[in-house]
Protein backbone atom coordinates (compact mmCIF):
# COMPACT_ATOMS: atom_id res chain seq x y z
CA UNK A 1 0.00 0.00 0.00
CA UNK A 2 2.77 2.65 -0.21
CA UNK A 3 3.19 4.95 2.38
CA UNK A 4 -0.03 6.95 2.05
CA UNK A 5 -1.12 7.26 5.07
CA UNK A 6 -3.71 9.90 5.74
CA UNK A 7 -5.71 10.98 9.00
CA UNK A 8 -8.59 8.25 9.59
CA UNK A 9 -11.86 8.32 11.09
CA UNK A 10 -13.67 5.63 11.28
CA UNK A 11 -17.59 6.86 12.69
CA UNK A 12 -19.71 3.80 14.33
CA UNK A 13 -23.13 4.74 14.85
CA UNK A 14 -24.64 2.16 17.38
CA UNK A 15 -28.10 2.37 19.07
CA UNK A 16 -29.08 -0.38 21.82
CA UNK A 17 -25.86 -2.62 20.12
CA UNK A 18 -24.46 -3.94 23.75
CA UNK A 19 -24.30 -7.42 22.29
CA UNK A 20 -21.97 -6.86 19.38
CA UNK A 21 -20.18 -3.14 20.08
CA UNK A 22 -17.75 -4.99 22.43
CA UNK A 23 -16.27 -7.42 19.81
CA UNK A 24 -16.04 -4.42 16.84
CA UNK A 25 -14.29 -1.84 19.39
CA UNK A 26 -11.51 -4.64 20.75
CA UNK A 27 -11.08 -5.50 16.97
CA UNK A 28 -10.56 -1.63 16.13
CA UNK A 29 -7.87 -1.78 19.18
CA UNK A 30 -5.62 -4.25 16.83
CA UNK A 31 -5.63 -2.31 13.50
CA UNK A 32 -2.69 -2.65 12.24
CA UNK A 33 -3.09 0.93 10.91
CA UNK A 34 -0.68 3.29 12.82
CA UNK A 35 -2.62 4.75 16.25
CA UNK A 36 -1.72 8.55 15.78
CA UNK A 37 -3.48 8.85 12.31
CA UNK A 38 -6.19 6.87 13.66
CA UNK A 39 -9.15 8.47 15.45
CA UNK A 40 -12.33 5.78 16.12
CA UNK A 41 -15.85 7.56 16.90
CA UNK A 42 -18.27 5.93 18.48
CA UNK A 43 -21.95 7.69 18.30
CA UNK A 44 -23.98 6.23 20.94
CA UNK A 45 -27.67 7.46 19.45
CA UNK A 46 -30.05 7.29 22.36
CA UNK A 47 -28.85 3.70 23.85
CA UNK A 48 -31.21 2.01 26.27
CA UNK A 49 -28.65 -0.38 27.06
CA UNK A 50 -25.71 -0.26 28.00
CA UNK A 51 -23.66 0.75 24.56
CA UNK A 52 -22.61 3.51 25.71
CA UNK A 53 -21.47 2.51 28.85
CA UNK A 54 -18.97 -0.42 26.93
CA UNK A 55 -18.04 2.49 24.38
CA UNK A 56 -16.59 4.79 27.37
CA UNK A 57 -14.53 2.45 28.91
CA UNK A 58 -12.80 1.89 25.57
CA UNK A 59 -12.30 5.68 25.39
CA UNK A 60 -10.68 5.51 28.67
CA UNK A 61 -8.39 2.49 27.68
CA UNK A 62 -7.61 4.02 24.05
CA UNK A 63 -6.84 7.63 23.88
CA UNK A 64 -7.85 7.41 20.24
CA UNK A 65 -11.44 6.45 20.83
CA UNK A 66 -13.96 9.11 21.37
CA UNK A 67 -17.49 8.62 22.71
CA UNK A 68 -20.52 10.88 21.68
CA UNK A 69 -24.20 10.60 23.63
CA UNK A 70 -26.81 11.66 21.27
CA UNK A 71 -29.58 12.20 24.00
CA UNK A 72 -32.41 13.27 21.43
CA UNK A 73 -31.09 10.52 18.59
CA UNK A 74 -32.58 7.10 17.88
CA UNK A 75 -34.30 9.33 14.59
CA UNK A 76 -31.63 6.88 12.45
CA UNK A 77 -28.30 6.64 11.05
CA UNK A 78 -28.02 9.88 8.90
CA UNK A 79 -28.66 12.01 12.03
CA UNK A 80 -26.04 10.49 14.08
CA UNK A 81 -23.56 10.13 10.97
CA UNK A 82 -23.57 13.80 10.34
CA UNK A 83 -23.46 14.47 14.18
CA UNK A 84 -20.42 12.51 14.55
CA UNK A 85 -18.36 14.27 11.51
CA UNK A 86 -18.64 17.78 13.57
CA UNK A 87 -16.25 16.17 15.83
CA UNK A 88 -13.44 14.43 13.62
CA UNK A 89 -10.95 14.87 12.80
CA UNK A 90 -9.31 12.82 9.61
CA UNK A 91 -8.88 13.32 5.80
CA UNK A 92 -10.61 9.97 5.31
CA UNK A 93 -14.18 9.35 6.90
CA UNK A 94 -14.70 5.71 7.10
CA UNK A 95 -18.06 3.89 8.63
CA UNK A 96 -18.50 0.83 10.23
CA UNK A 97 -21.75 -0.68 11.33
CA UNK A 98 -21.56 -1.60 15.34
CA UNK A 99 -22.61 -5.65 14.19
CA UNK A 100 -19.33 -5.93 11.11
CA UNK A 101 -15.97 -7.15 12.41
CA UNK A 102 -13.11 -6.25 9.93
CA UNK A 103 -9.93 -7.42 8.75
CA UNK A 104 -6.75 -6.07 10.83
CA UNK A 105 -5.24 -3.88 7.83
CA UNK A 106 -8.44 -3.13 6.34
CA UNK A 107 -7.64 0.54 7.14
CA UNK A 108 -5.06 0.53 4.47
CA UNK A 109 -6.82 -0.78 2.08
CA UNK A 110 -9.67 0.95 2.59
CA UNK A 111 -7.39 4.40 2.08
CA UNK A 112 -5.32 3.28 -0.47
CA UNK A 113 -7.27 4.53 -3.60
CA UNK A 114 -7.57 8.21 -2.23
CA UNK A 115 -3.91 8.39 -3.34
CA UNK A 116 -5.77 9.67 -6.58
CA UNK A 117 -7.32 12.84 -5.66
CA UNK A 118 -10.54 11.76 -8.34
CA UNK A 119 -11.45 9.47 -6.10
CA UNK A 120 -14.30 10.48 -3.28
CA UNK A 121 -15.75 7.28 -2.25
CA UNK A 122 -14.52 3.56 -1.51
CA UNK A 123 -16.39 0.50 -0.33
CA UNK A 124 -14.38 -2.87 1.03
CA UNK A 125 -16.47 -6.14 1.04
CA UNK A 126 -19.02 -8.02 3.11
CA UNK A 127 -18.20 -11.62 4.03
CA UNK A 128 -20.91 -13.80 5.77
CA UNK A 129 -19.10 -15.00 9.02
CA UNK A 130 -22.04 -18.25 9.83
CA UNK A 131 -22.88 -19.25 6.80
CA UNK A 132 -23.10 -22.68 7.73
CA UNK A 133 -25.90 -21.58 10.33
CA UNK A 134 -28.71 -22.80 8.65
CA UNK A 135 -30.33 -22.41 5.16
CA UNK A 136 -31.06 -19.04 5.03
CA UNK A 137 -27.55 -18.16 5.89
CA UNK A 138 -26.58 -20.10 3.01
CA UNK A 139 -28.40 -18.08 0.83
CA UNK A 140 -27.61 -14.70 2.16
CA UNK A 141 -24.06 -15.66 1.56
CA UNK A 142 -25.08 -16.68 -1.70
CA UNK A 143 -26.47 -12.82 -2.24
CA UNK A 144 -23.15 -11.62 -0.38
CA UNK A 145 -20.82 -13.39 -3.32
CA UNK A 146 -22.89 -12.08 -5.79
CA UNK A 147 -23.17 -8.86 -4.62
CA UNK A 148 -19.73 -8.15 -4.30
CA UNK A 149 -17.61 -10.59 -5.71
CA UNK A 150 -19.61 -10.26 -9.31
CA UNK A 151 -21.55 -7.62 -9.28
CA UNK A 152 -19.03 -4.94 -7.50
CA UNK A 153 -16.25 -6.27 -9.11
CA UNK A 154 -17.68 -5.75 -12.49
CA UNK A 155 -18.63 -2.30 -11.73
CA UNK A 156 -15.00 -1.27 -10.78
CA UNK A 157 -13.21 -3.19 -13.59
CA UNK A 158 -15.20 -1.63 -16.30
CA UNK A 159 -15.15 1.80 -15.19
CA UNK A 160 -19.17 1.96 -13.84
CA UNK A 161 -20.57 2.97 -10.47
CA UNK A 162 -19.50 0.47 -7.50
CA UNK A 163 -21.50 1.08 -4.76
CA UNK A 164 -20.81 2.80 -1.20
CA UNK A 165 -22.99 0.55 1.06
CA UNK A 166 -23.28 2.47 4.07
CA UNK A 167 -20.69 0.13 5.71
CA UNK A 168 -17.12 -0.83 5.49
CA UNK A 169 -16.35 2.02 3.22
CA UNK A 170 -16.44 5.93 3.17
CA UNK A 171 -15.27 8.98 1.59
CA UNK A 172 -13.19 11.74 1.03
CA UNK A 173 -13.63 14.93 3.89
CA UNK A 174 -13.27 17.30 0.95
CA UNK A 175 -15.97 15.75 -0.93
CA UNK A 176 -18.12 14.86 2.15
CA UNK A 177 -18.00 18.47 3.01
CA UNK A 178 -18.68 19.26 -0.36
CA UNK A 179 -21.60 17.20 -1.16
CA UNK A 180 -23.12 18.82 2.29
CA UNK A 181 -22.40 15.29 4.20
CA UNK A 182 -25.67 12.70 4.92
CA UNK A 183 -29.04 13.82 3.87
CA UNK A 184 -31.51 13.07 6.29
CA UNK A 185 -34.47 12.88 4.63
CA UNK A 186 -33.11 9.79 2.15
CA UNK A 187 -33.99 6.21 3.19
CA UNK A 188 -30.92 4.92 1.02
CA UNK A 189 -28.78 7.42 2.65
CA UNK A 190 -26.28 5.05 0.87
CA UNK A 191 -26.84 5.14 -2.44
CA UNK A 192 -28.04 9.09 -2.60
CA UNK A 193 -24.34 9.18 -1.36
CA UNK A 194 -23.11 7.01 -4.12
CA UNK A 195 -24.64 9.04 -7.21
CA UNK A 196 -23.98 12.63 -5.44
CA UNK A 197 -20.09 11.97 -5.33
CA UNK A 198 -20.52 10.80 -8.84
CA UNK A 199 -22.69 13.43 -10.41
CA UNK A 200 -19.58 15.95 -8.17
CA UNK A 201 -17.28 14.64 -10.76
CA UNK A 202 -15.05 12.24 -8.55
CA UNK A 203 -14.93 8.37 -9.01
CA UNK A 204 -16.08 5.03 -6.64
CA UNK A 205 -13.97 2.54 -6.14
CA UNK A 206 -14.46 -1.31 -4.96
CA UNK A 207 -11.72 -2.72 -2.81
CA UNK A 208 -12.12 -6.67 -3.18
CA UNK A 209 -9.44 -7.57 -0.60
CA UNK A 210 -10.66 -5.42 2.19
CA UNK A 211 -12.89 -7.61 3.90
CA UNK A 212 -15.47 -7.32 6.76
CA UNK A 213 -17.35 -10.31 8.27
CA UNK A 214 -20.85 -10.07 9.17
CA UNK A 215 -23.24 -12.38 10.68
CA UNK A 216 -26.07 -12.97 8.75
CA UNK A 217 -29.60 -13.57 9.60
CA UNK A 218 -30.80 -17.48 10.21
CA UNK A 219 -34.55 -17.35 9.79
CA UNK A 220 -37.18 -16.97 7.43
CA UNK A 221 -38.89 -14.66 9.84
CA UNK A 222 -35.66 -12.33 10.13
CA UNK A 223 -35.10 -12.14 6.37
CA UNK A 224 -38.35 -11.24 5.84
CA UNK A 225 -37.93 -8.12 8.24
CA UNK A 226 -35.14 -7.71 7.25
CA UNK A 227 -35.52 -7.51 2.98
CA UNK A 228 -39.13 -5.60 3.38
CA UNK A 229 -37.11 -2.77 5.34
CA UNK A 230 -34.65 -2.34 2.45
CA UNK A 231 -37.43 -2.88 -0.30
CA UNK A 232 -38.98 0.01 1.77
Amino acid sequence: FGMYQPSVTVLIPAHNEERVICNLLQRMSQLTYPKEKLEVLVIDDASIDRTGEIADEFAKKYGYVKVIHREDGGIGKSAALNDGIKFSNGEIILTFDADYYPQLDIIEKLVAPFIDPEVGAVEGRVTVLNEEASLVSKIVTLERIGGYRVDQTARDNLVLIPQYGGTVGGFSRQVLEKMGRWDLEMLAEDTDLTIRCVLSGYQARYVSDAECYEEAVTTWRAYWNQRYRWAK
